[in-house]
């Protein structure tokens, strides 16, 4: 079993090229802290990963991220030269400094797996906005909307490269707490490659979520519909 985010950080933006559109993406971004801070300059991401996220929104702001992943930040810096990209874990970074926005794309608030870990996250996003500043968070599932036993499946690649990723899902942590193990296939022309990694993800109402973001000290709003449908949160510091 190998660590997340180590072995797939080569393959991730090739599986999740399939599943995403960044440029549209960063469209809404733009649009969501626009309307709240029309004179955002400065944004950070929160578990940046490759700096998929970031790569369109240099076109309007001056971004920085961190991630815990080494792996996935090394593909990141390889991507965006130039960019101030640091390892760092949500529920205890220190930056140094404030921003204009501060945004946790693609569930990844997921990996605060109970109430205290998503309130000390929220308690450092707050920490690192400037007065007025916007926070873009969005969620993981809701538990009412998690399917226990679901199998899923991704294929990507070409001739020289080919990803096969297959994933089965259960609960923990009295039905709290997600667990996926992803199963990985990759071809290349000097063989074939097998890992497996595992992600535990906390389920968390919108109440939840948003309790905790006025907790933090966040003015805060739920929108269901939002990038890939899983709930997102948005809020400017009281």
């Amino acid at each position: 079993m190998h660590e997340r985010y180590t072995s797939s950080a080569e393959i991730y933006d090739l599986i999740y090229a399939e599943i995403i559109d960044y440029a549209a993406t960063g469209r809404q971004l733009t649009e969501l802290i626009r309307a709240r801070k029309p004179d955002a300059r400065t944004l950070l991401e929160a578990a940046c990963g490759t700096g998929a996220v970031l790569a369109p929104l240099q076109a309007e702001f001056e971004v920085h991220g961190f991630d815990l992943s080494d792996d996935m930040l090394r593909v990141a810096r390889a991507k965006l030269p130039g960019v101030e990209l640091r390892q760092g874990d949500m529920i205890d970074f220190d930056w140094g400094r404030r921003f204009d926005a501060v945004i946790c794309m693609f569930s990844s608030i997921g990996y605060m797996t109970d109430r205290d870990s998503l309130a000390a996250a929220y308690r450092r996003f707050v920490a690192h906005l400037v007065p007025g500043g916007v926070l873009v968070v969005e969620g993981w599932l809701q538990p009412a909307a998690y399917i226990v036993g679901h199998v899923g499946g991704n294929v990507a690649g070409d001739d020289r490269l080919q990803v096969h990723r297959v994933s089965t899902s259960r609960l923990e942590e009295d039905g709290r707490v997600s667990v996926f193990d992803m199963h990985h296939l990759v071809g290349r022309p000097e063989g074939v490659t097998y890992f497996v990694e595992r992600h535990r993800l906390g389920l968390f109402t919108a109440d939840e979520h948003l309790r905790a973001l006025e907790s933090a000290g966040f003015e805060a709003e739920h929108h269901p519909d939002l990038f890939m449908g899983r709930g997102t949160y948005t809020g400017v510091p009281r």
